[in-house]
């Protein structure tokens, strides 16, 4: 009797198995094909720290002018963090990203890389950000219309960026 209980709870459970599968597991593409969000390309420069545990893009709806303080600038990306993106392929030279994300205006889309340390959160520094062409002084926002994918947010994301003192704000010139 015992043998027939695993075969029972098979047929009964298969077709509820077989009937939650949708065709594209896991991909993540199939968010951009039928959604709303950014992408891009990240060229990354400069020699990656072995001592990192993720490297991520992150879409903020505000830019923190004149945050310096570490502890306000945690609070004010946590309250205006709209989308994060996979862990990003440590090692990789480029990588191509997709974040899904609502309609709206957004004033920051970085690339931030976090130490492979306890309170990592504390250490998180900016590797690059998205800028026009024009203006490099401050990122450049991005408007997503419902529906859409804006496509050419590309950034560059320098390692040497991590020897700024400040965690933000700052951006290596050439």
């Amino acid at each position: 009797m015992n043998k027939l209980i695993p075969v029972f709870l098979f047929i009964i459970l298969s077709p509820f198995l077989f009937t939650c599968y949708n065709g594209h597991g896991l991909s993540p593409f199939v968010s951009e094909m039928n959604g709303t969000g950014i992408k891009g390309h990240i060229t990354f420069t400069g020699k990656w720290p072995d001592s990192t545990k993720e490297v991520r893009v992150a879409v903020l709806d505000k830019y923190p002018e004149g945050i310096s303080d570490p502890d306000s600038l945690m609070g004010f990306v946590l309250n205006n963090l709209i989308a994060l993106s996979d862990t990003i392929p440590r090692f990789v030279n480029e990588y191509d990203y997709f974040i899904t994300a609502e309609e709206g205006f957004y004033e920051w889309v970085v690339v931030v890389w976090f130490p492979d340390i306890p309170l990592y959160l504390f250490g998180v520094r900016e590797l690059g950000a998205y800028y026009s062409s024009t203006d490099d002084t401050k990122p450049c926002p991005v408007y997503i219309s419902k529906g859409s994918v804006i496509s050419g947010i590309d950034i560059t994301a320098d390692f040497k960026n991590l020897e700024n003192n400040a965690p933000f704000f700052k951006r290596n010139k050439k």
